[in-house]
């Protein structure tokens, strides 16, 4: 399986507008492409001009078979008018020899991930309400990469199964690229998220893998016995992103 994601930043007040098109015309797009089994708006929760589009594939080829086919930039030109413009500006001189100055469109960011996961466990569990999607970003030294996925499969997955609002989770290894691990996990909402950090439970498992970490990292945990430190730590330095599902559908 393969996880996509397209990434944009939306004008102030575009969402209700976004979110429409998703639902009626580029969800039936996807649905009808082959080898597509989910599609879902994400937006994130602290900076909530940010939506992401999650789509879940079969295989790398039947992607690119959608992007090859230009359905995709046609589903990406029904939501470019809602994007944020940069601070960019282009410059250049017509045939009058005038400068004319026009701001430059926001590209989305595009990322895509394997998934060695259950597909029709993934399947039914990913969600099309208004549920809550953790992403925790880390990155690892090398020669630690089969260690912390023993440790995430055998400490900590069975420990998020016991938390209270946490529906689902599961490993997303990016390390052939940047050394990378993600760990997504699905809420019922917002409060079980928040007592699960404030509480100290997601500290106690990230300490599970603390040695496993990029020594910068390991640094930055050391110091967590200061507060703002270990805040700092916590949202901006381990990678946490949060995300509410906005709209979605699972296809057979």
């Amino acid at each position: 399986m393969l996880m996509r994601l397209v990434q944009a930043k939306l004008k102030h007040g575009a969402l209700d507008d976004v979110e429409s098109i998703y639902r009626n015309k580029i969800i039936s797009q996807l649905e009808a492409t082959p080898g597509c089994l989910y599609a879902g708006l994400l937006q994130d929760i602290n900076e909530t001009n940010q939506l992401v589009s999650l789509t879940l594939w079969e295989n790398k080829k039947q992607v690119q078979d959608y992007v090859d086919s230009g359905t995709f930039k046609k589903n990406l030109d029904l939501v470019t008018p809602f994007m944020e413009e940069s601070s960019e500006w282009k410059i250049q001189l017509s045939k009058d020899d005038v400068l004319n100055y026009e701001p430059v469109k926001q590209e989305p960011v595009i990322k895509s991930y394997s998934l060695k996961v259950d597909k029709e466990s993934i399947s039914d569990d990913i969600p099309r309400n208004r549920k809550y999607l953790r992403v925790l970003s880390l990155e690892l030294m090398e020669g630690k990469v089969e260690e912390f996925k023993k440790i995430y499969n055998d400490k900590i997955q069975p420990e998020l199964k016991r938390t209270k609002g946490c529906r689902y989770s599961f490993l997303i290894d990016n390390a052939e690229e940047n050394q990378e691990m993600l760990s997504f996990t699905i809420w019922d909402d917002l409060h079980s998220v928040e007592l699960y950090e404030q509480e100290g439970k997601f500290k106690s498992l990230l300490k599970k893998v603390q040695h496993t970490l990029a020594e910068l990292y390991q640094w930055k945990m050391s110091l967590e016995n200061k507060e703002q430190a270990a805040t700092s730590v916590s949202s901006r330095d381990i990678g946490i992103s949060k995300f509410t599902v906005v709209t979605a559908e699972r296809f057979k």
